[in-house]
């Protein structure tokens, strides 16, 4: 899920020039290594771990994991300096927990959960499709330049339940919800 920016951003502006962009992806737990290594390709990456990781960067990826873990964020000052640059407009893409965290809402947490960075007009369902047993992999309709679709892998996945004008789904794919969720 992408947050929609304006037509002309600093990364867009830089994406435009010569030079290569530079992509944080949170690596504090969870897939980040799969997230650098396919952006490796593209653009300039680098680990963000520490508020100052932060400093210069023209995007970030908040990648899943454990959303036990998700409670690290708030750690040192990071927390707060994510949700600064997510409310000054630095282009974030969440999977899974990071997903969790940009969502404005959230349901199914547990009363005093993780807080959420927001950001990102819709609201999100915890574990949607279920536990870990009920994991499940499928073709996705894809808003992708050069692809029809694109795999998805939904593992204690979330779904995003209402989606605001300022977000657009790269992807949709219909599922009931597990009974947990209902």
């Amino acid at each position: 899920m992408a947050r929609t920016q304006p037509p002309q951003s600093p990364a867009q502006d830089l994406a435009m020039s010569d030079q290569q962009l530079v992509i944080g992806v949170m690596a504090l737990q969870g897939s980040y290594r799969d997230h650098v290594a396919v952006l490796r390709e593209k653009a300039s990456t680098r680990e963000v771990r520490t508020a100052q990781d932060l400093e210069g960067l023209d995007g970030l990826i908040l990648p899943g994991g454990e959303s036990s873990a998700m409670g690290i964020i708030s750690k040192g000052g990071l927390f707060q300096r994510v949700r600064t640059l997510v409310d000054g407009g630095l282009p974030v893409y969440g999977t899974c927990a990071g997903l969790i965290l940009l969502c404005d809402e959230a349901v199914g947490q547990k009363s005093g959960g993780q807080p959420l960075v927001g950001g990102l007009d819709a609201t999100v369902c915890r574990n949607f499709f279920g536990a870990q047993v009920q994991s499940f992999e499928l073709p996705l309709e894809a808003a992708l330049d050069d692809e029809k679709t694109c795999p998805g892998v939904f593992i204690r996945a979330p779904a995003i339940l209402r989606l605001g004008d300022t977000a657009k789904a790269l992807a949709t794919v219909r599922h009931a919800p597990c009974d947990a969720a209902r």
